[in-house]
């Protein structure tokens, strides 16, 4: 299968980003993590058999990659806020020796960092791709969208590998976390296999 890129270009560095998926993915943090350093070898120019079609237009790029930036920014800093009250909160109870279970508050904390260290690291990653640290500085961002290639995947399983026959791990994740990504995957997969 083969997923279209958009090859763009910030400062001077060129980007690939996907296409298809990042329109499909359930948490839109999770498109920093579709965002590649543009490696030639990686892709090729021309589509191969089983091509997805481009959900990401040329000319919708600077908004779409601002919005996300943006949209990342404000959960990483809702996240980040939302544990630290209920920690507060857990503290409180306990110094009062209110018993209020002890398992359960451990479990919403690990949820909770969880959830903030996947919007802290979107953030990290737009930041570098983007070079901003605050929502003020997207002005003077200027992206510019190169040219559509293809980066062709095979599924054996729950993994993903490339067409060198190395594992892709963002995407081989994202089909372990992401219900979204893995039934738009496993439905283009069986409807081009079928």
């Amino acid at each position: 299968m083969s997923i279209p890129y958009l090859v763009f270009k910030i400062n001077g560095t060129l980007y690939a980003i996907d296409a298809h998926f990042t329109k499909t993915v359930e948490k839109e943090e999770r498109v920093a993590v579709l965002i590649r350093p543009y490696n030639a070898l990686l892709y090729s120019d021309k589509p191969g058999e089983r091509a997805l079609e481009p959900l990401l237009g040329m000319d919708e790029l600077a908004e779409f990659l601002k919005g996300a930036f943006t949209a990342s920014y404000e959960r990483s800093r809702e996240k980040f806020n939302e544990r630290v009250r209920y920690i507060r909160r857990w503290n409180i109870l306990r110094f009062l020796g209110i018993p209020t279970g002890h398992q359960r508050h451990i479990e919403k904390d690990e949820e909770l960092a969880e959830e903030s260290r996947e919007a802290m690291m979107a953030l990290t990653i737009f930041r570098k791709v983007l070079g901003v640290k605050r929502e003020e500085e997207l002005d003077r961002v200027s992206i510019q969208p190169l040219r559509y290639v293809y980066y062709d995947v095979r599924l054996e399983g729950s993994e993903v590998f490339d067409r060198h026959g190395n594992k892709d791990k963002i995407y081989t994740q994202l089909m372990m976390f992401d219900e979204s990504f893995k039934r738009e995957l496993l439905e283009k997969w069986e409807k081009d296999d079928g």
